[in-house]
């Protein structure tokens, strides 16, 4: 690489450009509005010194616009991520200014020029930011429809015994909340149980409102995710909100060139935690705990449902089961291995050499016409378990999502 590395560090009002040369060292870098303006400004500064590649922090959130303008200007616009500029900050013992961190930028994309590209959906493709936008008014509402049913719990229990004896301590609270419907808050012995009877009325129209929302934005994803051509439905455990938060979480899927890349991303892949082993490979490993969480839980979830009516992903075999039923190892044996600990960060470590398969793929296609040749194996780094692992996930027609369904040891979903 012989043309100077541009980066930028963007802000909610502004953003920093700086530019360095083919070794690294600082050229230069400017300060700019983050507007239609400052975006032809910096497209000119890029263009005074020759730089063809660009590394954006953020392109999915205060980036996007810059990204984009980037795009549009044919520049090879890449994604660089935090640890990787907060990196070469360190390495030079640098304050953290706007100026400094667009030139770490710069220096980890000069140090890392395969980095994927940005993650701005409108430079990918402008239905997936659609999706997104109609994706994430859907998430505001359920948040704010789960924050006001914890309200309403919190008030029914409250109320006056009276009025609590006539309801149910069993069910779902929208249940609960409809049988206060035709009670009188005058009824209420109290002035604090009337007001909190009249509230609560009041929260049911609120509550149904909130629901028809949330199920209108819900057929419109699945007309969107219709116009895409997605297959990814097909698969069973994934419905239309899984399969738009898929694609619009994952993006451009060109910007994972390993498939242990895009699995460390999502958090399915075991980590290693061990060094100094004498075959060379570690032998503890554990979960990874951080990463994309949202697409964690959709392959967790898309697991468990295959696990329960798919044959294949039935006929895995669970660890504790696949040692039961092992002919070469012997039940009553004293040397009986500790049992491992049943917190979630655990480490799981090789006891006795396997040669038998612990896994097997499933393959699932994503898009219309997309295949994909499962391997036969997958082998087990840590010999006794394998959480979730994802294959490269491709959207466009041209590319398919591998799932490793293994039932056990998969990481705990979190809340859409």
């Amino acid at each position: 690489m012989t043309s100077p590395v541009g980066g930028v560090d963007p802000h909610q009002d502004t953003f920093t450009v700086g530019i360095v040369d083919a070794n690294g060292v600082e050229i230069g870098h400017e300060t700019y509005a983050d507007t239609a303006a400052g975006y032809a400004a910096a497209i000119d500064l890029l263009d005074a010194h020759g730089v063809c590649l660009v590394g954006v922090e953020g392109s999915a959130k205060w980036g996007a616009h810059v990204a984009i303008a980037l795009a549009a200007a044919r520049f090879d616009a890449r994604e660089v991520p935090a640890s990787g500029s907060a990196a070469q900050r360190r390495s030079r013992r640098l304050g953290k200014t706007d100026a400094v961190d667009a030139v770490a930028s710069a220096r980890a994309l000069g140090a890392e020029p395969t980095l994927g590209p940005v993650q701005a959906l409108e430079v990918y493709d402008p239905l997936v930011a659609g999706i997104e936008a109609v994706l994430e008014h859907r998430r505001t509402l359920v948040a704010a429809r789960t924050l006001m049913l914890h309200h309403i719990a919190d008030q029914i229990s409250k109320l006056p015994t009276e009025i609590r004896d006539q309801l149910t301590t069993v069910g779902k609270i929208e249940s609960r909340l409809r049988r206060l419907e035709h009670l009188d808050p005058a009824a209420c012995p109290t002035p604090a149980g009337s007001y909190r009877l009249a509230q609560l009325q009041a929260c049911i129209e609120q509550d149904h409102e909130a629901r028809r929302e949330i199920r209108r934005l819900e057929r419109l994803i699945d007309e969107l995710v219709d116009r895409h051509g997605t297959t990814v439905r097909d698969e069973p455990g994934i419905g239309p909100i899984a399969a738009a938060t898929l694609l619009c979480e994952v993006g451009d899927p060109t910007r994972f060139d390993r498939e242990s890349k895009f699995a460390r991303w999502c958090g399915t892949g075991a980590v290693a935690l061990s060094s100094r082993d004498r075959s060379g490979q570690p032998v503890k490993h554990r979960l990874d705990f951080t990463a994309n969480r949202r697409i964690n839980s959709v392959l967790h979830i898309a697991s468990v449902t295959q696990a329960r009516p798919q044959p294949d992903a039935a006929a895995l075999p669970r660890p504790k089961d696949h040692k039961r039923q092992d002919p070469t190892r012997n039940p009553t044996s004293p040397q009986t291995p500790p049992r491992q600990p049943r917190h979630p960060t655990h480490v799981a470590r090789r006891t006795t050499p396997t040669t038998s398969p612990t896994s097997h793929r499933l393959t699932t296609t994503l898009d219309k016409g997309a295949s994909v040749t499962p391997s036969a194996e997958f082998a087990d780094p840590s010999g006794q378990w394998m959480p979730v692992s994802l294959a490269k996930a491709m959207i466009n027609g041209r590319h398919a999502l591998a799932l490793h369904a293994v039932p056990q040891l998969t990481p705990v979903p979190t809340p859409m």
